[in-house]
């Protein structure tokens, strides 16, 4: 995969919001059985033991123990026992968004994985459900950060499969944009010269921006050059105003706002924190 390619994936990965509606560990009832619905969730089973039916789209399957499916928002699906034991399965009902868009719509993934004897999915199912009954008050936190392990873990082991992980059709439109962004960062782009590129207006742009990735163009850029600057402050000597210079923001008093902002520590801290034996100059 091309570092375009990563850069987009991990900008939905970056405003993915998710939220659990549904969860459980138990083998399924002996009525178990829907057929040709469309869910407005997703959901991830888990397949521990026994046998049953699933129809993801047009395609069939008959899941085994250790495979993990995915069954994405959207998507015309059935599923059903069959005549020999009945699947045990952990499962779960999520909905994970980029601005307005489903994550399993922006991206092109695999709909199950092997997992075999690898205990982690195992692990990772039982933290939420841990928190459910919980009394804390954190618990909501604890099962929106369970899940989001459970997100990382599908993908990451989706991506190093055969198939891979890629974006998906519906974001080429603005794809280009991401490219032109990476490589011209340090220049001082403007709104209407990004939005000229996908022949939309700007105020449009913004929007569509916005609704697809879940921050604004603006945002983004100004988070590209936070990127490469953290990386010039830990792995360089460069001056801050050296570094402004590379990454677009010339202004040093302006860096220092933004960086702070968006790391929580000044640039002296942070090169003191992540470079120590390199001295800062400002």
């Amino acid at each position: 995969m091309d570092n375009a390619r990563q850069q987009l994936i991990r900008l939905y990965l970056d405003n993915l919001q998710v939220n659990v509606t549904a969860m459980g560990h138990n083998q399924v009832w002996s009525d178990w059985r829907d057929l040709d619905y469309t869910p407005d969730y997703n959901k991830f089973y888990l397949i521990c033991d026994g046998e049953g039916w699933l129809k993801i789209g047009d395609k069939e399957y008959a899941p085994k123990p250790g495979q993990w499916f995915l069954m994405p928002q959207g998507v015309k699906q059935s599923f059903s026992y069959t005549d020999g034991p009945r699947f045990t399965k952990y499962w779960c009902h999520f909905t994970a968004k980029v601005g307005e868009n489903n994550l399993f719509d922006l991206l092109k993934i695999p709909v199950f994985l092997e997992t075999g004897k690898d205990g982690e999915p195992r692990r990772l199912f039982q933290e939420p459900l841990s928190c459910v009954s919980g009394t804390a008050l954190t618990s909501s936190l604890l099962i929106k950060a369970a899940m989001l392990k459970l997100i990382a873990y599908y993908v990451e082991h989706a991506a190093s499969g055969a198939a891979g992980v890629e974006p998906a059709a519906v974001s080429e439109p603005l794809q280009g944009v991401i490219e032109y962004i990476h490589l011209n960062y340090h220049r001082n782009l403007t709104i209407d010269e990004l939005a000229e590129r996908v022949h939309l207006h700007p105020n449009y742009f913004i929007r569509v921006f916005k609704r697809h990735f879940g921050t604004s163009p603006i945002q983004y850029v100004n988070r590209k050059r936070i990127e490469q600057a953290k990386w010039s402050l830990s792995s360089t000597e460069l001056l801050l105003a050296e570094i402004g210079a590379k990454v677009g923001i010339p202004d040093v008093s302006y860096l220092s706002k933004l960086f702070k902002s968006s790391t929580g520590l000044s640039p002296t801290a942070y090169r003191l924190t992540h470079h120590p034996n390199q001295p800062f100059n400002p």
